[in-house]
């Protein structure tokens, strides 16, 4: 055996300890304070994830009250609306009938929602400013779900004092397409 000196042992023992110290802290100590940090910015990541969540859960919870609003008022207008007729029917009593160049429908439907919006584009030449505030009134009703979208007046080209009106009004209705796919 090898004899080693009492100053050699004190050095191989300062040494050793701290290897095993090293070692120690390099595959103890230090892997667990970067789990812990790891496992605090998982945590953190989580939180917010949850944060968004809840922010989602509100944001779906109002967009199917608003949804389901709108299905209670479709139910509460008459059977077989069509934009087109009321138009003509407000157009009529509004005294604008006779001043329609034309009227112009179209839809835009998404497959995948409940509802679809219909347009009517309506041309309106030489009316007078009453019969236009008129028709608007009698056009703009909530509880039919028709709206004006668009509308743009002009002097009318005929007749001084009159107008030209070209205007959009929209309304929503159910999505049969949509409907027919999907069970309640």
């Amino acid at each position: 055996m090898i004899k080693i000196s009492k100053r050699d042992r004190l050095v191989l023992a300062i040494g050793g300890t701290f290897v095993l110290l090293f070692l120690v802290l390099q595959f103890g100590i230090l892997p667990l304070l970067d789990g812990r940090d790891r496992l605090k910015k998982g945590l953190e990541a989580r939180e917010k994830a949850l944060v968004e969540m809840r922010d989602l859960q509100t944001r779906y919870r109002e967009l199917h009250g608003k949804a389901n609003a709108l299905q209670e008022q479709l139910g509460g207008r008459e059977t077989g609306f069509s934009l087109f007729s009321f138009l003509e029917q407000m157009a009529a009593q509004s005294e604008v009938k006779k001043n329609i160049a034309y009227m112009k429908p179209s839809e835009t439907a998404d497959d995948k929602g409940p509802f679809k919006e219909v347009l009517v584009e309506i041309k309106l030449q030489d009316i007078s400013l009453k019969q236009l505030v008129d028709f608007l009134q009698l056009i703009e009703a909530p509880d039919k779900i028709v709206a004006l979208k668009r509308i743009s007046v002009q002097e009318g080209k005929k007749e001084t004092g009159t107008l030209d009106v070209i205007m959009q009004v929209v309304s929503i209705d159910r999505n049969q397409s949509a409907a027919g796919g999907q069970k309640s």
